[in-house]
């Protein structure tokens, strides 16, 4: 099976955590023109039995994604579908049992819909918990999960690979992690092991452990991967003949990528990058859009998204909290909290209405302006001078990183 440790053992594999249909656009058509597969994976937050933030559940999300795939020619079997951080972490402010019934529900209703990557990921307390979640009871969880999704996957006829471990207490970006010491990854592979004991050659379908590694980005600072760093808990890792899935690689240089695969992190997650990249070129249009276009007939996207997050503010009052410059952090910040608010009924027709003039195509001149990446392959009829096709060609350009570095 592809993502097996035969295969991550010659080379690495990116992962998509994006539920944005440009993203996973580009990503498909992206992975056909590589020849190879993809990786997409949803979190409980964006993607649950109850809907999450997207609105889809588990069997929907892989509907939307396949469909993608169907319309770009990209075979089913090319395309591995994934649940990251499996576990109760939407209902962490629930009690425990009604907690962990709801994450039992969660990874069968992942399994039942043949996603083949899971990560468990029991290591947040619940309401009824001390405020640090002892590696037993984060193990004992891990295995009631791991139980309901192998009992499932049966009934469906095939086997899923598993991640455990966490990168908890920052996941998703926010300030610099820590790096996960030595001895807490002993302590924790040490509980999976005893709550794990009985299971026969478990430990060949657990091939990655996410920990800390000293990464992630802030609003606008990226923190370095530094290799020398971590060497000495990415050695033990490698002894127990695990690889590390890195979450958070978001804007990491390509470089660094590379090194990050090279030393064993097999796994890259990826996704407020790629957001980021398809933000950054709905902003180049819209500039072209404010030079060319009378300002009645303007999408006016900019002013509508401000308009909407400051309406709605969920998603990013915790994260952004310094008024003076609060326009600029809803705008341009790494973290892009602007990415759950794409699917909002007033940002969707404006982004519509944007693409809507440019329903002739973009001018050369401002492609080469504003779009230098896509000018030739435009000139040279490699693609088409589409607004679609140019935010595409946004997203595909941080694709490139991550496919050199998995590719030793």
């Amino acid at each position: 099976m592809w993502l097996s440790k035969d295969y991550l053992r010659k080379k690495g594999v990116y992962s998509i955590c994006s539920s944005n249909s440009y993203v996973i656009e580009a990503s498909i058509e992206f992975a056909k023109e590589k020849g190879d597969y993809i990786l997409i994976e949803a979190t409980p937050h964006q993607v649950n039995q109850f809907g999450g933030y997207s609105g889809m559940t588990p069997e929907d999300f892989k509907n939307f994604v396949m469909k993608i795939a169907k319309e770009k020619g990209l075979e089913e079997d090319k395309i591995i579908l994934g649940g990251d951080h499996l576990g109760p972490l939407p209902w962490q402010d629930e009690p425990s049992p009604t907690a962990m019934n709801k994450a039992k529900d969660l990874i069968r209703a992942f399994v039942e819909s043949g996603y083949k990557k899971i990560h468990i990921d029991c290591s947040m307390p619940l309401s009824d918990d001390p405020k640090v979640l002892p590696y037993e009871k984060i193990a004992e969880r891990t295995r009631e999960l791991f139980e309901i999704a192998e009992e499932t996957a049966r009934k469906y006829n095939f086997q899923p690979v598993y991640v455990v471990g966490t990168d908890v207490p920052i996941a998703g970006g926010g300030e610099e992690e820590g790096v996960t010491s030595v001895e807490d990854f002993r302590s924790a592979i040490s509980s999976l092991k005893k709550y794990f004991n009985d299971v026969p050659n478990i430990w060949d379908r657990v091939v990655g452990f996410v920990i800390m590694l000293g990464i992630g980005f802030s609003y606008d600072k990226v923190f370095e991967y530094d290799r020398d760093k971590v060497r000495g808990i990415l050695e033990e890792v490698k002894r127990e003949d695990l690889f590390v899935e890195g979450h958070s690689t978001d804007y990491q240089a390509r470089y660094a990528l590379r090194n990050m695969v090279e030393d064993g992190v097999r796994i890259l997650k990826v996704g407020p990058a790629l957001t980021a990249a398809f933000r950054r070129g709905v902003f180049l249009l819209s500039n072209i859009e404010d030079e060319i276009i009378p300002e009645r007939e303007r999408s006016n996207i900019k002013r509508v998204i401000l308009e909407t997050m400051l309406r709605y503010d969920r998603y990013w009052r915790k994260y952004y909290k310094d008024s003076k410059r609060l326009e600029l952090d809803i705008w341009y910040n790494l973290l892009d909290r602007i990415r759950y608010y794409w699917e909002y009924e007033d940002v969707k027709m404006v982004l519509n209405k944007l693409f809507e003039n440019f329903s002739e195509g973009v001018d050369i001149k401002f492609i080469y302006q504003y779009f230098y990446d896509s000018y030739f392959d435009v000139r040279e009829g490699k693609m088409k001078n589409d607004p679609r096709e140019l935010i595409k060609k946004e997203i595909k350009r941080v694709l490139e990183d991550y496919s050199y570095a998995i590719n030793l």
